[in-house]
């Protein structure tokens, strides 16, 4: 065999393994983002926190958008199906020749470059449409990348009777090529169909309620609410406000109320949880969940200036959170997100007649002197601990007489799960109890 004959196979022999080894590390990618999805939707208070971020990129977006879903499978068992397909036509390659009719190779290209093409579709959305994009996806739009690459070399190197394009295989050797692409469609199928017996089957395993906080204690009063007082849902929302996750679901809920998007009327009640102790005195052991950035950024400023607005404007409360969560879309290098001046300039902004630049007015009074206020937001951090809440957090409780029922338990939205299994909750705590047995 000649020099160059022998360099093409070492080529091809190296592409291949390197196909087969990006093919394996795309699957399980695939099936670590299947799994989250599934904790996301069906077990949400085992992991409040997601799994995959890395400093501000988070899965939780993008597994929550609606893309996220076809054909009622998580996208990334498709992939995880397409990249087991793929390590199969490189391992098959390598191990014996001629494989499939010495139509691997074609179908390897074919299958890498759609392969590529989703995975640059789906970057294309979560980069510029949703803003998020997630680790494992970033991930797996690099090994889509560097296998479009190995394939393109896997099918250069190969033998020349295998180097045939899509057009030339259909012509002059349909039959090979039309039973070795059945067969790899087989395998797609059975990879598809075997995560789908899993993800489905399981859920019937496991409930939604499964690890989630239980209350032994009643709820302390939570002044700011928002919502007909008669609802049968009450809605308790644990908020940090200088928490980017507990703005994007505040966002959703204001707009939700705002628009009536929710299939039956709820009370929504504000509880707020900083992940700083706002009244140190109040924990002696020390606050179990600080964290350093949120007490930087001055949250509980911002929790005692809602509470203090709700109590000199009634109503006035809800819209200030509103107001000072925008505050993260213009935070100033080198100054805490919440300040004085700019939580009275939110405030005057809302209709409250008050000079900003005046430390005696009185929110600004009310903030560093109202103690009332202050046991009120730490009776919800207490709370809040009691539960070993991460924020954001909602529970969905039902409601009897304007209060939460005690003898029904609530149902959990934490950061990572979906915002649409909210309307599923709702109609679930809506529903009439269940009749005693």
């Amino acid at each position: 065999m000649s020099s160059g004959k022998l360099a093409a196979a070492g080529l091809y022999r190296r592409a291949s393994i390197a196909c087969a080894l990006l093919g394996l590390c795309g699957a399980s990618l695939g099936a670590s983002l299947t799994a989250l999805k599934f904790r996301m939707v069906y077990t949400p208070c085992l992991g409040p926190n997601g799994g995959c971020q890395v400093g501000v990129m988070r899965c939780e977006d993008a597994l929550s958008a609606s893309w996220s879903i076809v054909g009622g499978l998580p996208i990334s068992a498709w992939g995880s199906a397409a990249y087991l397909a793929v390590a199969v036509l490189a391992i098959g390659q390598l191990v014996r020749r001629g494989f499939l009719a010495g139509c691997a190779a074609a179908l390897l290209g074919v299958l890498s470059l759609a392969v590529a093409l989703v995975s640059l579709a789906y970057a294309v959305y979560a980069f510029a449409i949703l803003r998020s994009p997630c680790p494992y996806c970033l991930s797996l739009y690099v090994v889509a990348a560097l296998l479009l690459v190995s394939a393109a070399i896997v099918r250069r190197a190969a033998d020349p009777r295998e180097q045939f394009g899509l057009r030339a295989a259909l012509r002059h050797r349909r039959a090979s090529f039309i039973d070795a692409a059945f067969r790899l469609g087989m395998l797609l199928t059975i990879a598809a169909g075997l995560q789908s017996l899993a993800y489905h089957g399981m859920r019937h395993t496991v409930t939604v309620r499964d690890g989630c906080p239980e209350q032994a204690e009643p709820s302390p009063p939570a002044p700011i609410r928002v919502g007909d007082a008669d609802a049968p849902v009450i809605l308790a929302a644990y908020l940090d406000m200088s928490c980017s996750a507990c703005k994007r679901k505040f966002k959703q809920l204001a707009g939700a109320l705002r628009n009536n998007e929710f299939s039956r009327p709820v009370q929504l009640w504000i509880y707020h949880a900083p992940r700083h102790a706002c009244d140190p005195a109040a924990f002696p052991a020390g606050f179990a969940r600080s964290d350093d950035r949120a007490r930087d950024d001055n949250a509980c400023l911002a929790a005692r200036a809602a509470e203090c607005m709700e109590k000199l404007q009634a109503g006035a409360g809800f819209r200030l959170i509103g107001g000072l969560f925008a505050l993260q879309d213009d935070r100033q290098p080198g100054q805490p997100l919440f300040t004085a001046e700019r939580v009275g300039n939110r405030a005057v902004d809302l209709g409250m007649e008050i000079d900003p630049d005046d430390r005696d007015n009185p929110l600004f009074r009310c903030i560093d002197d109202d103690r009332g206020v202050l046991a009120t937001i730490t009776a919800h951090q207490r709370h809040a601990e009691a539960l070993a809440l991460a924020v954001p957090a909602i529970a969905v409780h039902a409601a009897r007489d304007g209060e939460v029922d005690p003898n029904r338990p609530p149902y959990w939205i934490f950061g990572n799960t979906p915002f649409d299994d909210l309307g599923m909750y709702i109609e679930l705590q809506a529903a009439p109890p269940a009749p005693a047995r």
